[in-house]
């Protein structure tokens, strides 16, 4: 069934008649087995009454069931056979990410080695400048 709001007439009339009918007939099944564990008797003495009660609900609700598993079970095939093409996009997916990290640490790791080298030609000019002004104080 479609997502709210996008529910076909088939999506509507499965909600508002077929489903009630397959719980209904759930329920009644359940009641009459519980009450023929409970008490028996009274099940035994009216069972052509229970009998034809879970028939007449069954004859809509079984091939509707029947329905409904059909569709969850091609449902079910559905995703266990995507399973194998999800399986390889998180692989692929988990190696690009981690070639992501590795590359963003070596970015890290040259720029801080950048910046160690031009710190060193900065100090290193620095001092020429030093020298040339003590040297230019001198004379």
């Amino acid at each position: 069934m479609g997502k709210r709001g996008n529910d076909t007439f088939n999506d509507r009339m499965v909600k508002r008649t077929v489903l009630p009918t397959i719980y209904l007939w759930l329920l009644a099944a359940g009641a009459v087995v519980a009450m023929g564990i409970w008490k028996p008797d009274i099940v035994l003495t009216n069972l052509d009454g229970f009998i034809a009660l879970l028939a007449i609900i069954s004859g809509v609700a079984v091939p509707a069931l029947g329905t409904v598993l059909r569709m969850w079970e091609s449902e079910q095939t559905i995703e266990i056979d995507n399973m194998g093409v999800e399986m390889e996009h998180e692989r692929k997916r988990d190696a690009l990410r981690k070639q992501h990290i590795i590359d963003m640490e070596k970015s890290a790791l040259d720029h801080q080695q950048e910046m160690k080298t031009s710190e060193q030609t900065h100090i290193q000019i620095v001092e020429k400048h030093k020298e040339t002004i003590e040297t230019m104080k001198l004379e």
